[in-house]
């Protein structure tokens, strides 16, 4: 890890990142051929970075099972590289990033990586990123968590940042899902942010992967968080924005990822909703495809959709006879209107059942009832 004494003496993240390009290894840096073209100012500094000692340091990384990982180490996603200011460091708890036997391929410039098993790369697991505002609707949370259990049967790696509201909302229903999950923080990953969401931060670290380009001890500062969004973006194949105001950090991420040309999707919601005006200024400006169920998401990437389980075939004839009748949304009333001859309580026992299996959802608007 020779990269980090080059930040350890506070050589600046640019200069950093250009010798990182040029040569793969740190003690490149200092073979004759390579040192004797430097300006002398870069020797000097080259030099001093050398006689740093961070046996210490590491030491208290592994004891907290935290791994440095430099831009140019084999487990650095080759998609964050495409970030123009990608992160010359991540700190990262939890499974690796990629797995498998890693061999090492040489050319004239530099060591490329490459893993035996691409399948097992993480820049082949179905990245999508799903973020939103931590002031969400009702609405938003019901949409956001019928498109995210629907994304899961995908088996998908879900990404996002681990704020309050879409974000944990979304990263909650892998981790009980079992699905693969990344989280990216905006502090130290010892320092636990927001404090609420501990338990889940403790879980991501056991069974995911928590990511942070801060050493520990930092705390979550506000700075830090539109830095931690270009790592989303990178990290992500797709992004979908689940609710968002017309401004904040779900659009920053958009707002990269449609940089990056990552596929961007958004829920869209009432116009007079101003949580939902992110999204539908987004489908409206042609930068987000607009998405009401994860099968649209699966069409842009050419998922097979085959491979998905059908709910409705496992429907009881009353189940689907309901089910069937929920075109829009339609409260207890409209619903037993349609068919009279269905008592009262067997269709309340029904819609239960229905929503039991994530089938249909409340919208809390009027008491209304929708198909998800």
């Amino acid at each position: 890890m020779g990269w980090l004494n080059l930040k350890k003496i506070e050589m600046k993240n640019g200069h950093i990142r250009k010798l990182m390009n040029l040569f793969s290894d740190y003690e490149e840096l200092f073979l004759e051929k390579n040192f004797s073209l430097f300006k002398d100012d870069l020797k000097r500094e080259l030099e001093k970075s050398r006689k740093i000692d961070i046996r210490e340091e590491m030491d208290i990384y592994n004891r907290s099972k935290i791994r440095i990982i430099s831009a140019n180490d084999y487990e650095y996603p080759k998609n964050l590289r495409e970030v123009s200011n990608f992160p010359l460091f991540l700190y990262v708890k939890g499974k690796k990033l990629i797995e498998g036997n890693v061999k090492k391929t040489a050319n004239k410039e530099k060591t490329l990586f490459s893993t035996e098993n691409e399948e097992k790369n993480y820049n082949f697991n179905r990245n999508i990123a799903v973020i939103g505002t931590r002031r969400m609707t009702k609405i938003g949370r019901n949409n956001c968590e019928k498109i995210v259990k629907e994304l899961l049967d995908y088996d998908i790696n879900l990404i996002s940042g681990l704020a309050e509201g879409i974000d944990t909302i979304a990263l909650k229903m892998a981790v009980e899902n079992q699905n693969k999950v990344t989280a990216v923080v905006g502090s130290g990953l010892d320092v636990v942010y927001p404090y609420g969401n501990r338990e889940l931060w403790e879980k991501i670290s056991e069974c995911g992967t928590l990511i942070s380009e801060y050493p520990m001890g930092t705390k979550p500062l506000k700075w830090n968080f539109p830095q931690r969004n270009r790592i989303i973006a990178g990290l992500s194949e797709g992004i979908l924005v689940a609710e968002s105001f017309k401004s904040g950090g779900a659009l920053i991420t958009a707002e990269l990822g449609f940089t990056l040309n990552r596929e961007i999707f958004a829920i869209p919601g009432f116009l007079n909703y101003p949580s939902f005006e992110g999204c539908n200024n987004l489908i409206k400006e042609n930068k987000a495809k607009l998405v009401t169920s994860a099968d649209d998401i699966a069409k842009e990437f050419l998922w097979d959709l085959s491979k998905k389980n059908s709910k409705i075939e496992k429907l009881t004839e009353d189940e689907e006879l309901v089910f069937r009748l929920l075109v829009e949304e339609m409260n207890v009333e409209e619903i037993s209107n349609k068919i009279p001859k269905f008592p009262v309580k067997k269709l309340f026992s029904v819609l239960m059942s229905l929503k039991i299996k994530g089938l249909i959802v409340e919208t809390g608007v009027t008491e209304f009832l929708k198909i998800v």
